[in-house]
This record gives structure tokens, sequence and C-alpha cells, in this order.
């Protein structure tokens, strides 16, 4: 015969079992080193990638991409790791900046991979002059897909 009431597949917890502990230690939300003053600085002593100007900003690329493992929140600043060196006219001032435009499309006219070019900028950060040649390079390829 059947029972009334289906059976449980688990045994029942304990009151309060399921619950997180106050104890355990947070996980840690990025990995270390993904935020770095010093990097920023770095970037910030790069050109322009738009206009070759120098001091530049560091500008954060925002949108989220799958192929590069980069997720995106809104409101969350991204990683340092996905910073670019962009002149404050380029950055923000401009009608056609970085912020007063999709970002997306803003990379496109420019004809940079920006999230490529950031990982390019990543792998070398320990190595200033190595970083200015990646920015140089990219400019010079700027739209040669």
């Amino acid at each position: 015969m059947r029972s009334a009431h289906p059976k449980r597949l688990t045994p029942p917890s304990a009151p309060g079992e399921l619950l997180k502990s106050f104890l355990s230690a947070p996980k840690p939300r990025k990995a270390e080193g993904d935020n770095s003053a010093d990097y920023l600085d770095k970037i910030r002593d790069l050109p322009c990638l738009k206009c070759g100007m120098e001091p530049c900003e560091a500008a954060h690329v925002r949108f989220a991409s799958a192929a590069y493992g980069k997720s995106s929140g809104l409101g969350k600043k991204p990683d340092d790791k996905w910073a670019l060196s962009l002149c404050s006219y380029c950055h923000r001032l401009s009608r056609y900046s970085q912020h007063n435009r999709g970002e997306q499309q803003f990379w496109n006219d420019l004809g940079i991979n920006p999230l490529r070019v950031c990982e390019q900028l990543w792998d070398q950060r320990d190595d200033l002059v190595a970083m200015r040649h990646v920015v140089m390079v990219t400019i010079a390829n700027r739209g040669k897909r």
C-alpha cells in the first residue's frame, strides 16, 4: 500500500544547524592583489589610448565578458586589473568620452579590445617600460583587427 505522506530523502536537521556560523571567518571577496594603488599609479603614468596625452587617469572597463572571465555588477567598481589609461578629456570630459557614451561603443569606435589590453598590462604590472610598450603597440595597431 501507498503511504499518504512522501518519505524524506534526508534526515531532518536540528534547529539552527543550517544557519551560517558567526564564528567562521568570512571568505575573501577578491584575490589578493586585484586592487593595487601602485598598479593604478603605473596606469596613470601611461599615455592615453585614444589621444596619446600624458598624464592619464585609470579608466576601469565595466562591461562583463565570459571569454575573459570578467563579471560585472551594477554600481560595483571592477578590480584594478581591468583599468586602462585615458586622459581626463577622453575618460570623462568629452562629449564622446568613455563615460558619456556607451562604453563598448567607445572601444569599438577606437578599434581596441579593452579587455585584451587590460590583461596584457596586468601581465606586465611589475615593469613600467613593458606596460608603456603595450600601450604604444595598441595605439599603433588601433583599428587593425
